[in-house]
């Protein structure tokens, strides 16, 4: 027998003993070596594809475990036999950028299922990646020591210390990119370290609500400033109190909610904000991008399905690059869309395609909005 017989049900065997045994044990129990170009995803987890095809080969009636060296790990042997069975490997070349599928709660191995996927830098508490519109924020490791003092606040707030172990702490490199994650259209999703190194837990979607600043000793034990950022959790733009703000911008001129929108999409670092002020926020470019779309839906273009108790066009905001599709965001990224669309979207088989074609379409209505820093 070979590949070639594998099954699905001989792979998710193979995938639960992966998960029972973690995936040192596994590999070298089996005598395989960390996967350096294909690995298989299953359910947001990584795993060794050419391990797990071996290991799964045990699983048919009457046979063995294969060797490494019985068989290929490339693309047109595992990979290939793998994507057959209706699973998704991926290749080192091949494009890395999806939909995160984090479950708040959840654990998962910094290395495994975040930086093989996703990319980004393997250490430190800010991590970057260059090919996905994500920043990965991990606390609760070391950061004591370098005057981190992260954690919940009763106002709802997540404070994190930002990144720099020596001197005064500056917006540069991943302070920047926590900073201007708004306008860049990156999600921040923050992860809490475990006693088992490697693994954290997933906290959520957050959004960078303003910065506060504070005195602590550096990696020397010299006093230095450092930036704590203040994180709330996303909010998708269609909550009650979002709403209700929103309509305090209704009297505007579409070039005045434009204006206001876009001055909104700044973070201002020295600004300490409560949730009110972060409501406002999202809520002037909600209150703008339906404005805008004067009752027909920028995906289908076609009329709003019904209109609200107040009279106004029912649709809904859609953030195009937050892949949470949460929190404030720039009008460059968010459309207003019909109910059908918005579901479509995110459920549908053409979901990714007609995202794209909304982001060409917002592309055309704002062109290259920059916004200014106030740092």
């Amino acid at each position: 027998m070979s590949l070639a017989d594998l099954t699905p049900e001989s792979v998710h065997q193979a995938i639960a003993e992966f998960d029972r045994l973690g995936r040192n044990s596994f590999l070298s129990t089996y005598g395989f070596g960390k996967a350096r170009g294909y690995l298989l995803i299953h359910n947001g987890h990584a795993y060794d594809s050419k391990a797990i095809a071996g290991v799964a080969h045990q699983y048919l009636p009457g046979q063995d475990a294969l060797s490494p060296d019985a068989f290929s790990g490339g693309a047109n042997a595992t990979a290939g036999r793998l994507r057959e069975l209706g699973f998704d490997v991926r290749g080192p070349n091949e494009q890395r950028v999806r939909a995160p599928t984090f479950e708040p709660g959840g654990i998962y191995n910094r290395v495994r299922d975040i930086h093989d996927i996703y990319g980004g830098q393997r250490q430190g508490g800010i991590s970057t990646p260059k090919a996905a519109p994500l920043i990965f924020l991990f606390t609760g490791e070391t950061g004591d020591q370098y005057g981190y003092q992260d954690g919940p606040r009763n106002d709802g707030i997540f404070a994190y210390t930002g990144e720099g172990q020596v001197g005064d702490m500056e917006f540069v490199r991943g302070n920047r990119a926590v900073r201007d994650h708004i306008k860049g259209g990156r999600d921040l999703l923050l992860f809490q370290a475990l006693s088992s190194p490697g693994n954290y837990r997933f906290l959520g979607y957050f959004a960078c609500d303003g910065v506060e600043y504070a005195m602590a000793p550096d990696k020397t034990g010299a006093l230095r400033r450092v930036i704590i950022f203040l994180l709330r959790p996303s909010l998708s733009g269609e909550e009650p109190e979002i709403e209700q703000a929103a309509g305090r911008f209704r009297r505007l001129s579409l070039e005045e909610l434009r204006r206001q929108a876009i001055e909104d999409a700044v973070d201002r670092p020295e600004r300490s904000e409560g949730r009110r002020s972060y409501v406002e926020r999202s809520a002037s470019v909600r209150a703008y991008v339906l404005k805008r779309a004067d009752g027909i839906c920028e995906s289908c273009e076609k009329p709003a399905p019904f209109r609200r108790s107040n009279g106004d066009p029912y649709l809904e905001p859609h953030h195009t690059r937050r892949l949470a599709d949460g929190g404030p965001d720039h009008p460059r990224w968010v459309g207003a869309v019909c109910p059908t669309c918005h579901r479509e979207i995110h459920h549908g088989e053409s979901g990714r395609k007609r995202n794209d074609e909304l982001k060409k379409k917002l592309a055309d209505i704002e062109g290259d909005v920059t916004p200014v820093s106030r740092c």
